[in-house]
């Protein structure tokens, strides 16, 4: 069986949706329901059912999932180890990354990764912890970029580390101070960052016992700080999502606790990423050396 049948199939899993997934791949929705008819007929079992408007997998398509997936990485090292190996130097690398990264980083390590690999095509999927945490999970990526924690679900690299803050509104009472505690934010209105709480501030509040009265949920960084501007609330926030802001209005204080987050490279399997993907992260440890304490 070809292993392209297996990548629709990862698609469809992604997707959950023939259609959605064939026009992320360009093909027709029955080329797409033929692949997966096709791949079925050979394994002699259902992968796929539909449930309402999604498609879902099956039981034996839950267990059948981890060798499909081993399968394809399998087949696309070879293929990238191919190209190495003979010179080319071409191929596809997919990577996933949370957007403030996306944003402040990733435009300089690729152009510095394009001069050496010119011939190499970069696919740069972004979103929340969860979704980057999914891609890599269906076998969708090779890594993804992230702030890793205690309860990052796979193996990582860390490659910088840098401070959580205080984002306060314009004028407000907390600034007059110039440090501040975590213990000061309990009595404010405070909105919880993109990360949610299986990550940083999720952890501070555990380690600190803090009592913060949760306002708002917000899963991006520009409408959090949009939100702070207007006197919604305060919030903690990485530096990397609040620098160069210019339309918005704010206050930044330090908090005496030092908090910070850790910007890592997580992946499945070290063996699952191709020559090409830790060519990229080679790179990215030269990139983020300098940022290092």
């Amino acid at each position: 069986m070809e292993t392209d049948k297996y990548k629709v199939f990862l698609k469809v899993v992604e997707c959950e949706s023939f259609s959605r997934a064939a026009a992320e791949l360009g093909y027709t929705q029955s080329a797409v329901s033929h692949c997966i008819y096709s791949l079925e007929q050979a394994l002699g079992f259902r992968l796929l059912t539909r449930e309402g408007r999604k498609t879902r997998l099956t039981s034996a398509g839950q267990e059948a999932m981890p060798f499909i997936i081993k399968i394809v990485n399998s087949q696309t090292t070879l293929d990238q180890w191919a190209s190495f190996y003979l010179g080319v130097g071409a191929g596809k690398l997919c990577i996933a990354s949370i957007p403030s990264l996306a944003i402040h980083t990733f435009p300089d390590m690729v152009k510095r990764f394009n001069d050496r690999y010119p011939n190499i095509q970069i696919q740069l999927l972004h979103g929340n912890y969860s979704d980057v945490e999914r891609l890599l999970a269906s076998g969708t990526v090779e890594f993804g970029f992230l702030s890793v924690s205690s309860q990052t679900p796979f193996p990582f690299v860390t490659l910088y580390r840098e401070k959580l803050a205080v984002i306060l509104p314009p004028g407000h009472p907390l600034a007059e101070k110039e440090r501040l505690s975590l213990k000061d934010l309990e009595p404010e209105s405070f909105i919880m960052p993109g990360e949610g709480p299986r990550h940083q501030v999720g952890e501070l509040i555990k380690n600190y016992n803090l009592n913060l009265n949760v306002k708002y949920c917000i899963s991006d960084d520009d409408i959090t700080i949009s939100m702070v501007s207007r006197g919604l609330g305060v919030t903690i926030l990485p530096e990397m999502s609040y620098r160069d802001y210019l339309n918005f209005q704010f206050e930044v204080r330090d908090l005496t606790e030092a908090p910070y987050r850790d910007i890592g490279i997580a992946y499945t399997a070290w063996d699952n990423i191709s020559p090409i993907g830790k060519a990229f992260i080679k790179l990215a440890k030269e990139s983020f050396a300098p940022l290092t304490p």
